[in-house]
């Protein structure tokens, strides 16, 4: 082989647009599973803080007790996952939504206190008053963010655990009939006791008056 031949055959670049093309074609294809993860976890997140709202907003009005208040929550959670349509996004293995907690103001232990710092509210008494933070929260792993790009390397977390991400809605929830019927008759044993002479429960009959009270029970 002349000199000549073998230095054309050293210039020639006619197969450098085809490699070219090959890798930038990967490199597309990765980013484009990378966004594609990215968003579809977005809007499972937003379906995700819709079935805490649910959730909560289930418990919110008032039942014959405290106990079916909850339920009403863990009902609603329920029947949302196992939804016909929502099970496609949240039951196909790239998510995993599962119950964090419920905290519903049965006692004053069953708030998000601690997890959450409260802005004081400073009214008319000297203490200063905090609202209690109740809901339900969910906790939602993202295992298609686990991804290997090849060439762009592997993503995973910090910890190793997986994506994961804590959603939850706070509420107000209404009192139980039995939280009422015990808030009342504390109260009347109370102003009773004031003075036992002036004070005394009426006998609920046609011709005489009931007790009640709207303090939102």
């Amino acid at each position: 082989m002349t000199n000549k031949a073998r230095a054309t055959i050293l210039s020639s670049e006619s197969g450098m647009v085809t490699a070219d093309f090959i890798f930038s074609f990967l490199l597309a294809c990765m980013f484009t599973a990378f966004l594609f993860a990215m968003c579809f976890s977005f809007t499972i997140i937003e379906v995700v803080q819709y079935i805490s709202y649910s959730a909560t907003r289930a418990a919110l009005p008032s039942h014959k007790n405290f106990e079916s208040q909850r339920q009403r929550a863990q009902d609603k959670v329920n029947s949302l996952i196992n939804n016909q349509v929502l099970t496609t996004l949240l039951k196909n293995g790239w998510f995993q939504v599962t119950v964090k907690d419920m905290r519903l103001g049965q006692d004053s232990s069953d708030y998000y206190s601690t997890e959450y710092k409260m802005e004081a509210i400073q009214g008319a008494s000297p203490v200063p008053f905090f609202v209690p933070a109740s809901g339900v929260r969910l906790n939602l792993e993202a295992k298609v963010l686990e991804m290997n790009l090849g060439p762009l390397g592997k993503i995973e977390s910090d910890t190793g655990n997986g994506f994961s991400l804590t959603i939850g809605s706070m509420m107000f929830r209404e009192p139980s009939q039995n939280e009422c019927n015990e808030l009342i008759r504390s109260r009347y044993q109370k102003i009773l006791n004031l003075d036992p002479g002036k004070y005394s429960i009426a006998v609920p009959s046609a011709a005489s008056s009931f007790p009640m009270e709207d303090t939102g029970c």
